[in-house]
């Protein structure tokens, strides 16, 4: 018997030195493609209020030379802590045109506002410049505008038509459902208003059961304190099919939010504070079907 346990214990220490050895080799890889594709690494923050202690979020904004492949992309932001890192091509970045693609640590994401205003405050803060373009992977386009030495977001209107989903996703959120809104079925957003005007902080989702029954990003959307010149909105944003049980400020939210907002009560101005465990506040203006967000 003590042979055993003596066989069993040198068979499992030799099993967790290799295993270390494979993820020491895999960090010195990893750190040696960095060196050499990547020319810079900028960590920036996005969406905080100071005023309201809000946190925002951060991207990781990865400057990089040819040749860094999808892969690479993916490892890097699998070791990031960072919610989105972003990658731009050195060779791009100065020009009026700039691809852009965002990796949050499990896979590819498609859409990237936060991300997006990010890379265009890091080149303007280091370099002096930012592209008036950022082309996704899915060749959508995403406007910079300048202003007094800041930049917003501009981003296409995403209209939304009623949908039948309160029975479905009922099961998913402790508050009961008033009614849902959606775009595409599948790899779109659906926003959820509730009936009653609990706070959202206390809202719990059941995010296994949210991943059987559905294929969208949800919203989770409350609008209060509603006046002709303005309102009082809070939402949250679940993306578990996307790797992101919650994501900790969404600026590509707004584009579904804003028209929805203008739908059903005629604003077109409004401060959305997004209640996630960090908090982040997103201001934006709606106007012929665009979105400017800051």
């Amino acid at each position: 018997m003590l042979i055993l346990q003596a066989v069993l214990l040198a068979f499992t220490t030799t099993r967790m030195q290799a295993k270390a050895k494979r993820t020491l080799l895999s960090q010195r890889r990893l750190q040696q493609l960095r060196l050499r594709y990547i020319k810079h690494l900028y960590s920036v923050p996005v969406f905080s209020s100071s005023q309201h202690n809000l946190a925002g979020s951060s991207a990781l904004i990865v400057i990089y030379t040819q040749g860094l492949s999808t892969r690479v992309m993916q490892k890097i932001a699998s070791n990031s802590q960072h919610p989105a890192s972003v990658f731009l091509n050195e060779n791009e970045i100065s020009h009026r045109v700039c691809n852009i693609r965002w990796f949050n640590q499990t896979s590819e994401i498609k859409r990237c506002g936060h991300g997006t205003l990010a890379a265009a405050k890091c080149l303007l803060a280091h370099f002096g410049f930012c592209p008036s373009h950022f082309i996704s992977n899915d060749k959508e386009r995403f406007k910079i505008k300048r202003a007094t030495g800041r930049v917003q977001l501009q981003l296409a209107a995403i209209n939304l038509k009623k949908s039948n989903e309160v029975n479905s996703l009922s099961d998913v959120f402790s508050h009961s459902i008033k009614a849902t809104y959606s775009t595409a079925y599948k790899n779109g957003y659906t926003v959820v208003l509730f009936k009653n005007m609990a706070d959202l902080k206390h809202l719990e989702v059941n995010f296994t059961h949210l991943v059987n029954v559905h294929n969208n990003a949800v919203i989770a959307l409350q609008i209060h304190s509603i006046n002709k010149n303005s309102a009082s909105a809070y939402f949250r944003y679940f993306a578990p099919q996307f790797g992101v049980n919650e994501d900790t400020a969404t600026g590509s939210a707004v584009s579904v939010i804003a028209p929805l907002i203008f739908r059903l009560y005629g604003l077109n101005k409004v401060s959305l504070m997004q209640q996630s465990p960090k908090g982040a506040l997103l201001n934006y203006t709606f106007s012929s079907n665009q979105v400017v967000v800051s």
